[in-house]
């Protein structure tokens, strides 16, 4: 597996491409990358100059769920009764179906407080591409949710799902239960 590149486009962004998670997506400039542990990159948006927290970022989390008959209504169940577990103020302002990376989506938007104890306003989305289920977490401060949302959207526009091989190495078959893995997708370290 190749290393996660980085390229420039057009329209001041750049594009990080990772062959081991399968994905490509384009990223502000001025926006730092970083790949975790457990398939996940996030992306972060600069400091502002009033704030020693970062404003608003984006993480891409894959999953691999086997060869299971999972629906997405069945995740997207799940997904809000963990969120709700884990966040005691959480708040679900939108549940709609959506699109990624040309795939039938849930998308949902909502209000808690992240693992930093800083309140936040989030919008998450999620499919299914063979056995993986790609999820993406866009959080920010309330109040400069709307400012990156145009930036953020172009990023999930921009996705791609470049390969979705269910025996790639990086995917560790779970042997817990189903419920299990799909609570897995909401990784503290995204919120």
């Amino acid at each position: 597996f190749g290393m996660p590149s980085t390229s420039a486009n057009n329209n001041n962004f750049l594009t990080y491409q990772d062959s081991a998670l399968g994905i490509k997506i384009d990223y502000p400039v001025g926006w730092t990358h970083e790949l975790h542990a457990g398939s996940l990159v996030t992306f972060l948006a600069s400091l502002e100059s009033d704030s020693n927290t970062y404003p608003a970022g984006l993480g891409v989390t894959i999953k691999h769920l086997g060869s299971r008959n999972t629906s997405l209504n069945e995740v997207t169940k799940v997904q809000i009764k963990n969120l709700t577990q884990s966040h005691p103020d959480f708040k679900l302002i939108e549940s709609t179906n959506s699109m990624l990376a040309g795939n039938i989506a849930h998308k949902i938007v909502f209000s808690a407080i992240d693992n930093m104890k800083h309140e936040r306003k989030a919008m998450q989305i999620w499919t299914f591409k063979g056995d993986n289920v790609y999820l993406i977490t866009y959080k920010a401060e309330p109040g400069k949710y709307s400012k990156y949302l145009p930036t953020v959207q172009k990023m999930i526009d921009a996705l791609q799902i470049i390969k979705y091989n269910s025996h790639q190495t990086y995917c560790t078959a779970l042997t817990q239960t189903q419920y299990s893995e799909i609570n897995s997708l909401n990784s503290d370290s995204i919120f």
